[in-house]
């Protein structure tokens, strides 16, 4: 009789996961917030890649939502995840009204779409959604640096530096 040698897929690891995905929607934002390199047109399509790539994080940490919205007003809830739910809410807040005010101005997506928008009405509200949006997203980085910092030196940084 003989064996065969089974070989077993590697699971990536959540964290792992995560980092890696995390990098891909950042780069994705920088992109989306450039638009002056970028262009209109660009600017828009690489908008729905990015409001794409946030979906997929939100479900990544769907378990988490779900078990913090139930204890959220838990008095044993703490102070670092209460804040954290906090920002994550406003993040989502101000992402529809920057998705939609995009969509209702926009020049290239929605045509294409066979869609005719263009209310300049709406410039206001994606400008101050925009920048909403920018320092919540700041903010949030800055609530998880460590685990940035200490994932990007184990999955990244690692393999270069021993």
């Amino acid at each position: 009789m003989s064996t065969v040698a089974v070989k077993k897929k590697r699971k990536t690891s959540p964290a792992k996961r995560n980092l890696i995905w995390d990098i891909v929607i950042s780069l994705g934002f920088l992109a989306v917030f450039s638009q002056e390199i970028t262009g209109e047109t660009l600017h828009e399509w690489l908008a729905l890649a990015l409001f794409a790539g946030l979906i997929t994080h939100l479900v990544l940490h769907w378990k988490w939502v779900v078990n913090v919205t139930k204890r959220i007003f838990n008095a044993k809830l703490n102070r670092k995840t209460r804040m954290s739910y906090a920002v994550v809410l406003g993040l989502t807040i101000s992402f529809i009204f920057m998705g939609v005010s995009g969509l209702l101005i926009s020049e290239s997506v929605m045509p294409t779409l066979g869609f005719q928008v263009g209310n300049e009405a709406f410039e206001d509200l994606h400008e101050a959604a925009s920048n909403a949006t920018l320092i919540m997203v700041g903010v949030h980085l800055l609530q998880h640096w460590k685990w940035i910092v200490t994932n990007s030196r184990k999955y990244i940084w690692g393999r270069f530096i021993k």
